[in-house]
């Protein structure tokens, strides 16, 4: 019996035969032909589809690392021999690079043209199917595509109001005037479309179009004498002040209507806004050779400006490198009329903010400010 049992045991530690390990050796070979052909083959189709820019190509840099770990698998579990396995194994990496060189040379001949188009529907399949599993990194946002994000995500919560030219700063043409004097009015302003009124503002009769100057023109220039500016404008699209400006967007690319005439919650005219006005809370200022280019802020000397009354404080603020807020009003002129606390006449000076402030000039007729004067105080006053 004890004789019996060593005998097992010596034929279950018997090495391998030589047949087995030639059968070994073809098995292992051919796995390493194959995984070479198959690799070299995805590697030229990655390279052509990455000259191509096609998203694809990342889905051909999974499928080899499958078929390497498959390949490094078989030949361990396969091999009765599992130290030279083992080897082989080790060395696949060599193997992947030999691939990757030769494919990456290949794939910018003809010859990886017709492979990536012979694979083509293959790799779609694959790229659909792996695509979750694809890792990118996360990309880097550029400091304008961050602030064009952030326009957007405003966009639709901005009122008309708080964009629109004010009703003070309209150029506007009198209906009674004649079309040559309209023109001189147009190039005079350098817009191309101005509203047309009757007794004041709040009668918008229609808005006169530069072009439809240039057609009559072109018909008759005899009617440049004749023909009067109400004759020759347009519809008015009038909207509340208390539209989105997304909404209104929408309805001028629909309407195909270049203005729109904002209105107040008493029927009157609280100013304008045109579709170029809108794209430029999007993507910021746009300026053509017409546009008088002015920052607003005119500096004087170390500490004194020459501001616009429509500045904001906080253009103001980031200009002068200090703080400036305040809970009632927006801009540098609303901030001279606070203090004061009557509309300013000319001359009025106030300290407010770490700020003096001088009306420069003022149309007193319009209750209109013209220029402010802002000087920096020091600290200790």
């Amino acid at each position: 019996m004890l004789n019996q049992m060593r005998k097992k045991k010596c034929l279950s530690c018997k090495k391998p035969s030589w047949k087995d390990s030639t059968v070994a050796g073809l098995f292992e070979t051919a796995v390493l032909a194959s995984l070479l052909a198959l690799t070299l083959t995805l590697s030229i189709a990655q390279t052509q589809f990455e000259i191509q820019e096609d998203s694809r190509s990342g889905s051909l840099s999974i499928a080899r690392s499958l078929l390497f770990i498959s390949a490094a698998v078989a030949l361990i579990l396969a091999s009765p021999d599992r130290m030279w396995t083992i080897v082989i194994a080790v060395g696949l990496p060599a193997i992947w690079f030999i691939q990757q060189l030769v494919g990456r040379q290949l794939g910018r001949l003809n010859i990886g043209v017709s492979i990536a188009r012979r694979l083509d529907n293959s790799v779609t399949s694959w790229a659909k199917l792996v695509t979750p599993l694809r890792l990118r990194a996360p990309e880097v946002v550029e400091e304008y595509e961050q602030e064009l994000l952030d326009s957007v995500e405003e966009f639709s919560e901005t009122l008309v109001r708080e964009i629109m030219v004010p009703r003070v700063d309209i150029e506007v043409v009198d209906g009674q005037v004649t079309l040559e004097k309209a023109l001189s009015i147009f190039v005079s302003s350098g817009y191309s479309r101005l509203p047309v009124v009757g007794e004041d503002v709040d009668d918008i009769q229609g808005v006169l179009y530069l072009k439809d100057i240039a057609r009559i023109v072109q018909q008759d220039p005899k009617l440049l004498e004749t023909k009067f500016a109400s004759e020759a404008a347009r519809e008015a699209f009038f909207i509340p002040e208390t539209k989105l400006v997304s909404d209104l967007l929408q309805e001028l690319q629909v309407s195909r209507t270049q203005m729109a005439i904002i209105a107040d919650e008493y029927g009157g005219v609280a100013g304008l806004v045109t579709i170029e006005d809108l794209i430029e809370e999007l993507v910021g200022e746009i300026t053509d050779e017409y546009d008088r280019e002015t920052s607003g802020i005119d500096q004087l000397d170390e500490n004194s400006y020459r501001v616009s009354p429509r500045i904001t404080l906080d253009e103001l603020a980031e200009h002068c490198d200090m703080e400036l807020e305040d809970e009632d009003v927006d801009t540098i002129g609303g901030l001279l009329t606070k203090a004061i606390g009557h509309l300013p006449v000319g001359g009025e000076i106030v300290q407010i903010l770490g700020l003096e402030l001088i009306a420069e000039r003022v149309d007193a007729r319009r209750g209109r400010i013209l220029s402010i004067r802002v000087r920096k105080l020091p600290s200790d006053e």
